[in-house]
């Protein structure tokens, strides 16, 4: 086994042709505009029409998109929002920017998505909102979510930046949560150029304001003015003089929210439109990979694999595994012996939230979410996954783990 060269993520996470390059080509010979062309357009109708709900407002990052959400919900410093303890930096931060309190809510240490036992005893009378992940791509389980969400009054966003064609119980995901954020990254199964997200929605009105608040658009309370001139300076009627806002038509009496620059370009929306189509054949060339390591991994006694409900389709962004406590094998070991000894490098994904340190200073500790920190810093590991990934990779990362597992066992 060669232990020279290296096995890691790809950089990119999904697989570019030329039929991209000509999208790019197609836009940029158009002549049209780059920040808000047609593509824009037909990419967001496409991709809602490919979750199964009315409307997509395509945007710069899923970071964005979720910034979006948290100004839509209106939540400021009086709110509570319940998140899963195992998200990421860009799935709270907004939240952290509006003083809006966060209760980490524990994991299923099988799934590794939110417990929904855990939400129903975090709820107060400040709780507003549930922000969940789809850990690596595993749909989280929903139905005992949205009843909890309906009992207390709740909205639930999902940051499917993993997810993106996963199902639950044969729906898409982010086809019924009040508001669905998507990542487009660059290690994501597609990606429009290494940025892009999408805000994912069935109420008009949410959908209504996510157009808004991608590009400077103020929410708040206005009145229509009776007259359009302001003292001697009246309403010109050529376009030349129109960047005016609604400066001659509306008097603003207050502003709750003001939007920022959270577009998608054309270019990448064109390129989006691409990737689309091949989603769900990238997906199968991750089932392939997902498949080879799971029968592998069920092989090995002191290994388990992660939990995936019946009926639901995991989008495979992100492979996770577990070593057992009774194999007796340090995790932290393994990792680093399939790196020195056999040049697999693994990345473990995520930090428990409520252990970081801004969120430390905002009174979360150690003990809050025992089975995110058992199984983060003791039993989870992830193996390299990418629809660009060869059989020779593919079989060494399987040899490798069964070679390791067996001399680590055997010291």
């Amino acid at each position: 086994m060669d232990r020279m060269q290296l096995i890691e993520e790809y950089p990119v996470g999904t697989i570019f042709d030329s039929e991209e390059v000509d999208a790019i080509r197609r836009v940029l010979e158009s002549g049209d505009i780059l920040s808000r062309g047609p593509d824009v357009d037909l990419f967001e109708n496409e991709f809602a029409s490919y979750c199964g709900a009315k409307h997509a407002v395509a945007v710069s990052s899923c970071g964005g998109a979720l910034h979006i959400a948290t100004k839509i919900l209106g939540l400021g410093p009086e709110d509570e929002v319940i998140c899963q303890a195992n998200a990421f930096w860009a799935t709270f931060v907004h939240l952290l920017e509006r003083d809006v309190r966060i209760k980490c809510a524990d994991i299923d240490p099988y799934s590794l998505n939110i417990d929904p036992k855990e939400i129903e005893r975090l709820i107060t009378i400040r709780t507003k909102a549930i922000y969940l992940v789809h850990h690596g791509g595993n749909p989280a389980d929903l139905e005992p979510i949205y009843r909890v969400a309906r009992n207390y009054g709740l909205k639930v966003v999902e940051d499917c930046a993993h997810a993106v064609g996963a199902e639950y119980k044969g729906r898409k995901i982010g086809c019924d949560s009040d508001l669905a954020c998507f990542s487009f990254s660059t290690h994501k199964n597609i990606s429009t150029l290494g940025e892009g997200g999408m805000v994912v929605t069935n109420n008009e009105s949410y959908a209504e304001m996510a157009r808004g608040l991608r590009t400077n658009f103020p929410f708040g309370e206005k009145v229509k003015r009776n007259v359009q001139s302001l003292g001697e300076y009246h309403k010109p009627q050529s376009q030349a003089f129109m960047h005016a806002g609604d400066a001659w038509d509306y008097d603003w009496l207050k502003v709750d929210e003001f939007g920022s620059s959270f577009r998608m370009s054309t270019p990448q929306a064109a390129v989006g439109r691409v990737q689309l189509k091949k989603l769900d054949k990238h997906i199968n060339l991750r089932q392939i990979i997902a498949k080879r390591y799971i029968e592998v991994i069920d092989g090995i006694s002191g290994l388990r694999n992660v939990a995936i409900l019946p009926g639901s389709r995991h989008a495979w962004y992100l492979f996770s595994f577990f070593i057992r406590p009774e194999a007796g094998i340090n995790r932290d070991n393994f990792v680093n012996y399939l790196e020195a000894e056999y040049g697999i490098k693994m990345v473990l994904r995520y930090w428990p939230i409520h252990l970081g340190g801004i969120m430390r200073m905002h009174d979360h500790y150690l003990g809050e979410c025992p089975n995110c920190e058992r199984v983060w810093f003791k039993e989870q590991m992830s193996l390299p996954i990418s629809p660009q990934m060869t059989d020779e990779e593919i079989d060494r990362i399987a040899e490798a783990i069964q070679l390791a597992f067996r001399r680590l066992q055997n010291q």
